[in-house]
C-alpha cells in the first residue's frame, strides 16, 4: 500500500512537470536532482534493498540495557525510500552486589510485543502504539534520499520537530533516523523490483557464557541480534535478502557494578575485520557466507525456507555458507511472518 501511494505521487509530479512545459533540448541528458549514484547524471535503474542495526551498550548502577535499532528499506532507482521498516530491541540486565547477573528473559522487540504488552497508546498523547507511529515515520520518510533523511530535525531529547511528523509520531526518532540512513547507504541491488514488500525481522538470543562474576574474573552478559530484511514479490517468493548480526555485551565486576563499551558494530559493518576469513573452510569471511545464505532463499517461499536444514547438510548452502544460519532462518521466518499478519 505504501508503494502505491509513493508511486501514485510520483506519477502526478511527472504529470505536473509536462504541464508546465519540456526542458529545453540543452538540458536533455543532464541529472535529476533526485538520481542516485555517480556525478555522471545516469541513473541506477536497479531497485534496492538496505539493511542497518545500531547496537550500544549502557551501563548504569546495578544494571546495565543492550539497545538495538534495526531498520530495513527498500529503494528505488532513483535512491528514493519507497518502503521502511524499523523495530528496536531494550535488552535489560541486573546484577547483585555478590557479581550475580540476570539477563532479562523477554527479549522481544517493540514489534513483536502487543500494545497491552508495550501500552504505549495509553500514555500517548495522539493514543497511537508504538507500532502505529514507528510506521507514520516509516510513511514521512517515503520519497527521501539518505541525505534527506539524515536531515530529518530533532530537537535535544530526539523528539522530531516538524509539526507534520509529530502529528502521527511523538516518540524519539533520532536512533530511527541514523538507522534508516544507514540502511540506505548500505543497500545493494539484490533483485527486488517495483510491486514487492519489504519485510524486517529480528531475532535475539541469551549467549552469556558466564552469569557470576568472581574476585578474579568478570561475568560478560551478551546477546545475539540477528536481523533479517526481506522483499517478496506478489507470489509469496523472495526477491532480495540481506542479514546481518550483533554480539553487545556487558561487563560486570564481582560487586554489581556494570561497565559497556557503547556502540557495537554489526558483523556486516565489521567487514573484513571480524576475522574469519582464515578460519573459514571456504576461506570466506563473515559478511561473504552471509550474504551466501541470503542469496540462496532467493526464489524460495515462507514453507520453502522453513525446511532449509541449518545443521550444515544442504550441500548447495555449504558451498557458499559454513556458518550456523539457525538464528538467521529464525529472522527470516518472522519476517515472512509480518506479510501474512
Amino acid at each position: 500500500m505504501r508503494a502505491k501511494r509513493y508511486l501514485a505521487v510520483l506519477a502526478a509530479a511527472a504529470l505536473l512537470l509536462t504541464a508546465c512545459g519540456k526542458m529545453d533540448s540543452s538540458s536533455s541528458g543532464s541529472s535529476s536532482s533526485g538520481a542516485s549514484g555517480s556525478g555522471s547524471g545516469q541513473k541506477d535503474e536497479a531497485w534496492k534493498t538496505g539493511l542497518a542495526i545500531q547496537t550500544e551498550t549502557k551501563a548504569g548502577d546495578k544494571a546495565g540495557e543492550i539497545h538495538s535499532i534495526a531498520a530495513a528499506v527498500l529503494l528505488d532507482e532513483d535512491g528514493r525510500i519507497v518502503q521502511v521498516v524499523v523495530d528496536e530491541l531494550e535488552g535489560k540486565i541486573t546484577t547483585q552486589d555478590d557479581g550475580a547477573v540476570t539477563v532479562a528473559e523477554d527479549l522481544r522487540t517493540k514489534r513483536q510485543k502487543t500494545d497491552e504488552e508495550y501500552p504505549m497508546s495509553a500514555v500517548s498523547s495522539i493514543g497511537k502504539s508504538w507500532i502505529e507511529q514507528a510506521d507514520a515515520f516509516g510513511e514521512y520518510l517515503m520519497g527521501k534520499t539518505a541525505e534527506e533523511v539524515r536531515k530529518v530535525e530533532t530537537d535535544s531529547d530526539g523528539y522530531a520537530k516538524d509539526a507534520d511528523l509529530l502529528s502521527g509520531c511523538t516518540i524519539k526518532v533520532d536512533g530511527y533516523r541514523e538507522a534508516v540512513a544507514a540502511a540506505c547507504a548500505q543497500a545493494k541491488a539484490m533483485g527486488a523490483a517495483e510491486g514487492d514488500s519489504l519485510a524486517l525481522g529480528m531475532e535475539t538470543a541469551d549467549i552469556s557464557k558466564t552469569l557470576q562474576a568472581t574476585a578474579d574474573k568478570d561475568a560478560v552478559p551478551r546477546l545475539n541480534v540477528t536481523a533479517a530484511a526481506l522483499t517478496v514479490n506478489e507470489s509469496g517468493r523472495v526477491t532480495s535478502a540481506i542479514c546481518d548480526v550483533a554480539e553487545p555485551s556487558l561487563t560486570v565486576n564481582s560487586k554489581g557494578m556494570v561497565a559497556g563499551d557503547g556502540e557495537v558494530k554489526s558483523n556486516h559493518v565489521l567487514g573484513d575485520d571480524y576475522g574469519m576469513r582464515e578460519a573459514s573452510a571456504l576461506g570466506k569471511e563473515w559478511y561473504e557466507q552471509s550474504d551466501g545464505y541470503a542469496s540462496y532463499l532467493k526464489g524460495k517461499t515462507a514453507e520453502e525456507i522453513e525446511k532449509i536444514p541449518s545443521d550444515g547438510s544442504d550441500a548447495d548452502l555449504a558451498s557458499m555458507c559454513t556458518i550456523n544460519t539457525a538464528k538467521m532462518q529464525k529472522a527470516v521466518l518472522r519476517a515472512l511472518d509480518t506479510l501474512r499478519a
